[in-house]
């Protein structure tokens, strides 16, 4: 999915705001990214991202996703402790705020979860961490994985 003329301009604006060059590259990955919802790996976000830039590797994706992250325009999403996943994280981009996820333990789907009892968790004991967010991750089995072990029982 495109993204709108608007959101690539704020995009870059905020890139160059936090000292980070606006290439062809880092804007192909982030339209990427800010338009899918599947929460995309490093390696899908390439494969999506060389349909238009064939030459990009998949080193540069890495590189690029790290120094967004580094500025705040993307966060990533590590379901299970396992591949890393990504999603665009300024408002307006992506989920468009900050949020929590479902993750199926099973086949790793990760959904957004808008919840607004859970975003009124406070941690009590922080341990000297000047903490920025507090994001839950709920683990389970995703109703298509629920469904696939009841017709195997």
């Amino acid at each position: 999915m495109k993204k709108s003329r608007d959101e690539v301009e704020k995009f870059a604006q905020y890139c160059r705001s936090h000292g980070l060059s606006v290439t062809v590259q880092r804007l192909a990955i982030f339209e990427a990214l800010a338009g899918s919802r599947e929460h995309p790996s490093a390696e899908q976000i390439h494969r999506a991202v060389q349909r238009r830039i064939p030459t990009l590797s998949l080193a540069t994706v890495y590189k690029n996703l790290e120094a967004l992250k580094s500025i705040g325009a993307v966060a990533d999403v590590n379901p299970l402790h396992e591949q890393g996943r990504y999603e665009a994280a300024l408002p307006g981009t992506g989920a468009g705020r900050p949020h929590h996820h479902l993750v199926c333990i099973s086949c790793k789907k990760v959904r957004d979860l808008h919840d607004h009892e859970l975003d009124r968790l406070k941690v009590r004991d922080a341990q000297g961490f000047d903490l920025r967010a507090v994001r839950v991750q709920a683990e389970g089995l995703c109703p298509e994985c629920q469904a696939r072990t009841a017709r195997a029982n």
